[in-house]
């Protein structure tokens, strides 16, 4: 009997002393970590606790995180994560628990992790947290009857955050979101904690919330259509936001204002207010109370009413005892009073302030975004000047393209009802050359000659990246490197579309770029496309632009880059002058953001064109704004181009000014545009045309007509394009070939003999 309790005793302890659960797991992936080289792969033999570690590196897959309560980061970090498959999501979160955090990601994180076996409080036990990511050309959302989501600290471009119906306590804060249709969406949701400290730019609808109602807190909206929409059924509360020169309105009620109101609140667009037609009376002050309120005054109560050109009512009412409060109320509508507005005419002092800009130095064109903070209560207005005969105001913060090579000293006045105070930094902005690359970060960029063409198709790379010590080329995204060089040639053998990844590095870290190829199946067709560049293609970066011109064909070309904000108009300066064009301008109807307009100049006709057009061509050249399919009717309207002509060219050709006239490629045939002179100097003269699209051009002219009424330019003109069209059936000169047919010639007896002998061969062409 001792011995069976002995037995019974030693057995329990050694049953205590094993786990009851196995520990959770670091799984390493990338180079050098042994047999998992893809973040699938780690997710696929993960349990439930394990940290996957992503060592530095870009990873071109989609991800399905299907197991549950993963902890998903890098290692360290440059850690960049983009789609093998563009046209679905680069990651599912489909499971509960998940974080996410620290990466570089290019297209759209989804969470949806509902299924009938997850009821919203095993959810909300298990809570997924997608927190300081970068994610470029998309966002993050979160699907039907997904719960406990929270969305912090990320910095998203292209989609925003769209939360859909259902939900309990998703979070959304402290988020960067800009150049979307829609900053922030939430729909239906139940128990949403306070939508705060998100920052949002440059997008159509700043923050949207429909169906039930929610609260929104410290949000900073700037460069919008409508900054907050309380739209629909539902609607929301408002304390302590700033929303700011929204070209529609800052707030648009079309659902309600909700309880608790909308109050300490700053306003600053030419349009602060509107409603829908079902308007209501809603609440727009808390009663009046101590505490600093949005302006730095010392007393709670209404909002602050501002407008960009200083007419707001809260900027030039009156408030005679200087408490910061209005003396009399504001009537927003006929239904709608704030009755204690806020005023900034409290102790006034001038502000104390200063400015920092993310970058310095680098190479042309050079953007810059610069950024003031400070102190001295609310400021009416700031001036940026940035050194290069370009100012902005009313903007605290400003986003700059310097374009020309050079130093720079930039200034801004920042100005109160104190008055206004003034820094300087002298030669802050260092711009160099594109050829002079700066040491440091890799910052990788490509382009190549055709984006799309008909199985075989050759492409020609050219690697224009800076700071890259090395690189590969995965020209299919197979996985395996196909090419190290620095202007490689590949050829698609099979119609579809391949996603193109160029990778460098360096010891400072690492970037990459993805494109598109499209290989269509069929006879060549040489029609061309009106409303644009035809690149595909995308990079980490924003707008890229692209153009379907054969680079051989191409003299000189000069980018230009802006930001494209929706009720705007927007204007590419060509300031090297490299080519003819002077500058190309639309006003936009969608915002599109960081956006590359390209102007070329080319060394003869344009490959995209069947013929020339009449008259003596001066020059053909292209324009081609931002990716495939942004510059139509949709999206632009008063296209407008502005282009120079040689005074030597007129009065050595002896043509008529009056009869110089631009000429557009639509719709496989020519089109005369109008023109006016603009201006003229001692070497140019200027023209403007509107024009219906961007593409391809051709500035032309007629001769004189002497006094015995001949023509002494334009037959033979004709002559020449005669002999150029049969020129090119004869010798099949086009892009294939790589020769290019020449404008005109410059000698007249030449162009006659060459028309006449042209005209003789086709002719005994024929009798055969």
């Amino acid at each position: 009997m001792k011995g069976k309790t002995l037995l019974i005793v030693f057995t329990l302890v050694f049953l205590i002393g094993i786990p009851s659960t196995v520990s959770a797991r670091d799984i390493i992936v990338g180079s050098g970590s042994g047999q998992i080289s893809t973040i699938q792969e780690a997710v696929d033999v993960a349990e439930a606790g394990d940290v996957i570690l992503i060592k530095p590196g870009t990873y071109v897959e989609n991800i399905n995180v299907s197991k549950e309560r993963l902890t998903i980061k890098p290692e360290t970090n440059n850690v960049f994560i983009g789609p093998k498959d563009s046209t679905v999501a680069t990651i599912i979160l489909s499971n509960v628990g998940t974080t996410l955090t620290g990466f570089n990601i290019r297209g759209n994180v989804i969470a949806n992790i509902w299924a009938s076996d997850r009821s919203s409080e095993y959810q909300i036990n298990n809570p997924t947290h997608i927190t300081n990511n970068i994610i470029e050309d998309g966002g993050v959302v979160v699907q039907s009857e997904s719960s406990a989501v929270t969305i912090s600290g990320n910095i998203i471009s292209g989609y925003g955050i769209d939360v859909a119906c259902c939900g309990d306590y998703n979070e959304i804060t402290n988020n960067e979101v800009s150049n979307c249709s829609t900053g922030i969406y939430v729909y239906d949701e139940r128990n949403v904690p306070p939508i705060s400290g998100n920052k949002i730019r440059n997008c159509d609808v700043g923050i949207h919330v429909s169906g039930l109602s929610y609260d929104l807190e410290n949000n900073e909206i700037t460069n919008c259509g409508v900054g907050v929409l309380a739209g629909e059924t539902g609607g929301a509360n408002l304390t302590g936001n700033k929303i700011t020169y929204c070209s529609d309105c800052g707030l648009k009620v079309t659902g309600s204002i909700e309880s608790k109101g909308a109050y300490n609140n700053y306003f600053n667009n030419t349009v602060n207010v509107k409603f829908g037609e079902f308007e209501e009376t809603y609440v727009w002050n808390s009663s009046r109370t101590e505490g600093t309120n949005i302006i730095g005054g010392p007393y709670m109560g209404g909002n602050y009413w501002a407008k960009p050109d200083g007419t707001g009512f809260s900027q030039t009412a009156v408030d005679a005892n200087r408490d910061g409060i209005a003396d009399s109320a504001y009537a927003i509508s006929k239904k709608n009073y704030d009755y204690l507005p806020l005023t900034a005419v409290y102790n006034p002092v001038l502000p104390v302030f200063d400015f920092t800009a993310n970058v310095t130095s680098g190479t042309a064109p050079l953007v810059v975004l610069f950024t003031a903070s400070g102190t001295g209560g609310s400021s009416a207005s700031w001036l940026w000047d940035f050194g290069d005969g370009i100012n902005s105001k009313h903007a605290m913060n400003a986003t700059h393209t310097f374009t020309d090579p050079g130093t720079y000293t930039v200034s801004l006045i920042v100005e109160n009802s104190a008055g206004n105070s003034t820094v300087v930094k002298t030669n802050y902005i260092v711009v160099k050359d594109s050829d002079f690359v700066v040491p440091g970060v890799p910052i990788v960029d490509f382009s190549c000659n055709v984006t799309e063409g008909y199985a075989p198709l050759a492409v020609q790379f050219n690697d224009s990246s800076q700071n890259a010590a090395s690189r590969t080329w995965d020209f299919n995204n197979d996985g395996v490197i196909d090419s190290s060089s620095l202007a490689p040639v590949y050829v698609y053998k099979s119609p579809g579309t391949y996603f193109v990844n160029l990778t460098i590095t360096n010891p400072n870290g690492l970037s990459y770029k993805i494109d598109t190829i499209t290989v269509l199946d069929g006879s060549r067709d040489d029609s061309s496309s009106g409303s644009g560049g035809s690149s595909k293609g995308g990079s980490s970066s924003g707008g890229g632009g692209g153009s379907p011109e054969p680079a051989k064909n191409v003299k000189v070309k000069e980018l230009c880059q802006v930001f494209i904000t929706n009720g705007k108009e927007v204007k590419f300066d060509f300031a090297k002058k490299a080519t003819c064009v002077v500058y190309a301008s639309f006003d936009a109807k969608k915002t599109a953001g960081k956006t590359t307009t390209i102007a070329e100049e080319l060394k003869g006709r344009s490959a995209l064109v069947s013929e020339l057009p009449e008259g003596e061509v001066y020059k053909s050249f292209n324009v081609w704004v931002g990716n495939s399919g942004y510059a139509t009717p949709k999206n632009i309207e008063n296209s407008e181009v502005c282009f120079k002509v040689e005074k030597s060219w007129v009065q050595e050709k002896d043509m008529d000014q009056a009869s110089i006239t631009l000429n557009t490629y639509r719709d496989k045939k020519w089109e005369q545009l109008p023109v006016s002179l603009s201006e003229e100097d001692d070497e140019f003269l200027y023209f403007t045309a509107e024009t219906p699209g961007f593409s391809s051009f051709a500035i032309t002219a007629k001769a004189k007509t002497d006094e015995k009424g001949t023509e002494t330019g334009e037959n033979l003109g004709s002559q020449a394009r005669v002999a150029d069209q049969m020129g090119a059936e004869a010798e099949g000169f086009e892009a294939e070939s790589g020769t290019v047919p020449q404008e005109s010639v410059s000698a007249p007896g030449f162009a006659a003999i060459y028309g006449l002998a042209g005209l003789l061969a086709v002719f005994l062409y024929r009798r055969k």
